[in-house]
């Protein structure tokens, strides 16, 4: 459970340091704001590097919010 003044963010990070918010979408691919990283097309790739949607890992972590 997140402490008052906190909010939980899951973001699915790429080796090259690209991280996808799915509460913020990805404008470069078109995806818009909502979309969980499960519901992306499986040839879906980093904006950044290329990189296939296998090679991101989940990352979960609280922020101030």
């Amino acid at each position: 459970m997140a402490k008052e003044g906190y909010r939980k963010v899951h973001v699915y990070k790429c080796p090259c340091g690209y991280g996808y918010e799915p509460e913020k979408g990805c404008k470069e691919a078109g995806v818009e704001p909502g979309v969980p990283f499960e519901a992306l097309p499986d040839q879906l790739t980093c904006p950044r590097c290329q990189r296939a949607k296998i090679h991101f890992r989940e990352k979960r972590f609280s922020v101030k919010a």
